[in-house]
């Protein structure tokens, strides 16, 4: 299988508040982005990148492409874009007394759900990129989490379980009991890892 990419990591120091290693200190590994690209520099690298389509074409196609699956996805459909995932809304609720207060004043927010598949699940994704270190300094990071699994700063997150699951949560994500996402996949936690191939919540 082809390689396509060289993930970069860097090591951090943590110590866990909750879990099997409370108040022990331990390292993870921590992924690394080394730079941001913005839209105008994804139509810009496909269009550089052998695809016969002017890089104009690709800006109006991508263009429209996001207006539409927004439009769909807040009309409470879900969205699959072939082997990148599938697309929908997830919701947040307070816990109400009664189910005859449970209201659409109940809802505190709504966020968007990405259930990776196929060649993105992510035992597919580690297959795909290389792995090397950078920098040799460890970080020191305040860590509430059980082991490594939130973000890990500096626009890296890290999953120190393995890569069973479908990609870690960013941004807060819902639980299942304050009315999280329904329609499928695993649940997740604030602030943890999914389980399964669950929803990644961005």
């Amino acid at each position: 299988m082809a390689t396509k990419g060289t993930l970069k990591y860097r090591k951090v120091e943590r110590t866990p508040q909750v879990g099997k290693d409370a108040g022990k200190k331990k390292y993870y590994a921590t992924a690394v982005q080394d730079r941001t690209m913005d839209f105008e520099d994804f139509v810009s690298h496909i269009s550089d990148h052998g695809s016969p389509y002017s890089r104009g074409c690709i800006h109006g196609v991508m263009m429209d492409a996001l207006d539409h699956l927004q439009e769909l996805i807040l009309d409470g459909k879900s969205v699959r874009l072939g082997d990148l995932g599938l697309f929908s809304i997830g919701m947040t609720s307070r816990g109400e007394d009664s189910p005859a207060k449970v209201t659409a004043q109940s809802i505190e927010g709504v966020h968007l759900i990405l259930r990776n598949t196929k060649n993105w699940s992510n035992a597919e994704l580690k297959k795909r990129c290389r792995i090397e270190l950078l920098g040799g300094s460890v970080v020191t990071e305040d860590s509430d989490t059980d082991g490594g699994d939130g973000n890990g700063g500096d626009g890296g997150g890290s999953q120190s379980k393995g890569d069973g699951g479908s990609g870690s949560t960013s941004g807060g994500g819902s639980n299942p009991s304050q009315g999280g996402a329904s329609d499928g996949g695993g649940s997740s936690t604030p602030g943890g890892s999914d389980s399964g191939d669950g929803p990644t919540e961005l």
